[in-house]
């Protein structure tokens, strides 16, 4: 009987420490998911804004800028267009 006691209270014991480390795993482990899904949610955001940045310079960069002309240049395009009609 006292060998059936001592199994009985190894299990228990057993069981108590098994539901202390599990319950503290999931203590742990939800923040850990949250830290892991947030830095991936905010990789993808900053990766993003980072296109939207590139995307803006390159239109920006695109547009046609006013250019004055000098003398010489408006002989050259009169010569230009007198040659094309």
């Amino acid at each position: 009987m006292g060998i059936a006691f001592a199994i009985l209270a190894l299990l228990v014991v057993g069981a108590l420490v098994g539901s202390t480390l599990n319950f503290g795993g999931i203590v742990l482990g939800v923040p850990i998911a949250f830290v892991f899904i947030g830095a991936l949610i905010g990789k993808e955001t900053i990766e993003r804004q980072q296109r939207i940045i590139r995307m803006k310079r390159f239109r920006q960069d695109a547009r046609t800028r006013k250019v004055d002309f000098e003398p010489h240049d408006k002989r050259t395009l009169a010569r230009t267009d007198r040659r094309v009609t």
